[in-house]
């Protein structure tokens, strides 16, 4: 009897599916449902005409990516009957189809099968989001993909059982094999060579991946959205999770596609689809200046700290004994007995315990064995047990958040003077910063910078005069002075660039590679280099140089900053003498959109250049 209820209510469920389904269909097509915008970013497809962004077959329930084939296709899998797995339904794999769908035909919410989605409510906290974070991840030098930033979405729940960690959040990125060539990850990586997918994972995993492991700070941006909107992004992101895109480094990355996800429901632009590149800054830049509904879309900012700021932080801000305690028993491997520490009343001992434990994390990240120093840390912990009970110091940051940094792509114009010729150049920079860049973290002395090119009216000739495909020189400084913090200073250049500025039409690619220290000062840095140069041999210069260079960069103001150098050119093969050199240039203003640079080089002749930068 039981089998006979069964089939026979199955029968009456496919009778009124096989009924509605026809109706519904008519309807959106009366509508011309299939060519609305929305619907049409919900497939990810840029026109009615183009194909989807997504290669993921699994993600169209026909056999086409038509729009309107799919749109009836979504419409009969809705109505369907319920089989025995709930979470295959259509109703719970498409649910912002579904949402949208049941807003513009008002009557298929009452024919659809009533049905709980048990894998969607579990993940989004039985719906209990309340809002919406982008996260900017700082760039990591360690790894060319992460060089500009990465965003993660994160979805904030109400519910008391889900503290900030266990939040969700989803994150988008190629899905590279295991020790991938460095050379084929570049090109796959630059050509459509990966797919790329949405993955999801409570937050703490990426506070320990990039705040712990890569020591990036994190910066949280949280969005004014309402109910409705927050619903519409989580179930979005539900739909795209595990979904293949072909992934290019430069342009459909990782703010490329969160920038389309967060536009979903913004219904503003994010980031320039035109642009041959998208950088993760550039959305945040963009989220801050917007307004939604009346009000700014950013709600509020708010910093999670790496490792390595918390430690340079939390030792800047304690006085000269407890930093003085730090240093030593790093020296004596946290030998406590007859030590500085024990001189200190017992505030100050918790605040060097404190830093130590930070410090020995921070040494851990790097550490080939790091079980010495879980020893240490350890035996620390002990002494503290023996302390007052009490919280942690507050660690006083007090940082700008990413948004409010110079922009990150340039145009300059110049005029030249060199003893007895004027010129004009014209340079265009992609991307980023460089050592005089203004309105970035003071601590932070490092260059970064790919497509930089720059165009010159000499002589009556135009000419590219210069072309960077790659620039980057980090100089790497001990903020603490504590053993481990900080390192070598170095320097990786790709380009095409003249051999000095006495010659004529004397370019050659090259190849520069640099090690060195820096010192942090006061208000600058002072460094020490030696590149070795791989080049072209045109003019007799041979296929190798080196330069030793001296240099120092500081602040006057925050509006002026001057960077000097002074260095040595050894031409190791060829024909042509060596000869010294210098260059001094100076930025004035602190505008994130324009500065002035004033640039006096001698490289066997001497050129002056004042230039004005527009940024964007």
């Amino acid at each position: 009897m039981k089998l006979i209820i069964a089939m026979l209510g199955s029968l009456l469920a496919f009778s009124t599916w096989s009924a509605s389904a026809p109706r519904f269909i008519e309807q959106a097509a009366a509508k011309n449902l299939a060519a609305d915008r929305y619907w049409l970013a919900l497939l990810h497809k840029r026109d009615a005409e183009t194909d989807s962004e997504i290669i993921d077959p699994h993600f169209f329930l026909s056999n086409t990516q038509d729009a309107s084939a799919e749109l009836n296709a979504t419409l009969k899998a809705l109505l369907a009957p319920v089989t025995d797995d709930v979470n295959e339904h259509a109703q719970c794999r498409f649910i912002a189809r579904s949402h949208w769908l049941q807003q513009q035909l008002p009557e298929l919410k009452q024919a659809l099968p009533e049905l709980t989605c048990t894998l969607f409510e579990t993940w989004s906290d039985q719906q209990q989001v309340d809002h919406v974070s982008m996260i900017f991840a700082s760039g990591y030098l360690g790894n060319p993909a992460s060089f500009y930033g990465h965003i993660l979405l994160k979805f904030g729940s109400a519910s008391e059982r889900r503290a900030l960690l266990q939040q969700q959040n989803i994150n988008f990125g190629a899905a590279v094999p295991a020790a991938e060539n460095p050379l084929v990850y570049i090109l796959n990586g630059l050509f459509g060579g990966y797919n790329a997918v949405f993955s999801y994972g409570d937050f703490y995993r990426n506070t320990q991946a990039y705040g712990e492991t890569e020591l990036r700070d994190l910066w949280e941006y949280q969005l004014a959205l309402n109910p409705s909107e927050v619903s519409q992004l989580l179930y979005h992101a539900w739909e795209l999770i595990g979904r293949d895109y072909v992934y290019y480094f430069l342009k459909e990355n990782c703010a490329f596609r969160m920038a389309e996800l967060l536009e979903l429901v913004i219904q503003q632009p994010l980031i320039n689809k035109t642009q041959p590149y998208a950088m993760p800054i550039s959305v945040f830049h963009r989220v801050a200046e917007l307004e939604h509904h009346g009000q700014p879309l950013v709600a509020k900012v708010i910093q999670h700290p790496s490792r390595q700021k918390r430690l340079v932080k939390r030792f800047e801000q304690v006085a000269e004994p407890v930093q003085a305690a730090v240093a030593e028993l790093i020296e004596n491997e946290y030998q406590i007995e007859n030590s500085l520490y024990a001189q200190l009343n017992a505030a100050e001992q918790t605040q060097t315990l404190e830093i130590l434990f930070d410090y020995i994390e921070f040494r851990k990240v790097a550490a080939d064995d790091p079980q010495p120093l879980t020893t240490y840390k350890n035996r620390l912990l002990q002494v503290r047990l023996k302390l007052p009970a009490g919280k942690a110091s507050p660690v006083v940051l007090a940082e700008s958040p990413p948004h409010l940094a110079t922009l990150p792509s340039l145009l300059q114009i110049s005029a030249i003077h060199k003893e007895q010729s004027n010129g004009l150049e014209l340079r265009f920079r992609a991307t980023y910063y460089d050592l005089l860049t203004a309105n970035r973290d003071n601590a932070n002395y490092s260059a970064l910078s790919m497509v930089d090119v720059h165009v010159r009216q000499e002589a009556d000739r135009l000419q590219l005069y210069r072309f960077d495909l790659l620039n980057i020189e980090n100089m790497n400084l001990s903020q603490t002075g504590l053993p481990q913090d900080g390192g070598f200073a170095w320097k990786l250049n790709a380009g095409y660039a003249p051999q000095d500025l006495a010659c004529q039409r004397c370019q050659t690619l090259q190849l520069i590679g640099g090690l060195g220290k820096a010192m942090q000062l006061q208000q600058g840095v002072v460094y020490a280099m030696q590149d070795g140069r791989l080049h072209e041999n045109r003019h007799d210069v041979g296929l190798l140089s080196t330069d030793t260079r001296l240099g120092t960069v500081f602040n006057l103001d925050a509006r002026w900053r001057i960077q000097a150098e002074f260095g040595y050119r050894a031409y190791l093969t060829g024909e042509a003498s060596n000869f010294y050199w210098y260059k001094l240039q100076q930025r004035f203003g602190q505008s994130q959109h324009w500065d002035i640079r004033l640039i006096l080089e001698k490289q066997r002749a001497t050129e002056f250049k004042l230039a004005f930068s527009y940024y964007w």
